[in-house]
């Protein structure tokens, strides 16, 4: 009888884990390696890698990022210096400014966004795509269009 519900807690506990949302406030400075589950929203700065499975991170304006970021959805209008892996989703919004390469699975690039860095397409498992198997996709496109 207890055990059902000490394991009804626990379950209950780790989904409340999964939609919980971080925010690391304007004017919060932060040193050192962040790793999170749910969402993590950043206003102020951090000096440090940042990382997660599959969790969401959200960089507004004024935030900035010193290290490398690693996350399943990224969503940046901030500055970030340092690679970025989104390994779902990445967002650059117009105010999003990456000095470092960006891997991604799907992106979405507003106008004004910038990277002063490469690009490359990666699988979702965190693995780049092969040169071939990214060509072999360019020319499925292609093909899409021209129908």
């Amino acid at each position: 009888m207890f055990g059902s519900k000490s394991s009804d807690n626990n379950s209950s506990s780790s989904v409340q884990h999964n939609n919980a949302i971080t925010l690391i406030a304007a004017g919060t400075k932060v040193e050192g390696d962040i790793s999170f589950r749910g969402t993590v929203h950043v206003e102020g700065a951090i000096k440090g890698n940042i990382s997660s499975s599959d969790g969401k991170l959200q960089l507004i304006e004024s935030s900035s990022v010193d290290g490398n970021i690693r996350a399943a959805h990224v969503v940046i209008n901030g500055h970030v210096v340092g690679d970025v892996y989104a390994t779902e989703m990445l967002e650059l919004s117009a105010k999003a400014l990456v000095e470092g390469n960006v891997y991604y699975d799907v992106m979405e690039m507003v106008a004004g966004a910038a990277i002063n860095g490469k690009m490359e397409r990666m699988h979702k498992s965190g693995e780049l795509l092969p040169k071939d198997e990214l060509s072999e996709k360019k020319a499925e496109v292609k093909k899409l269009k021209s129908a």
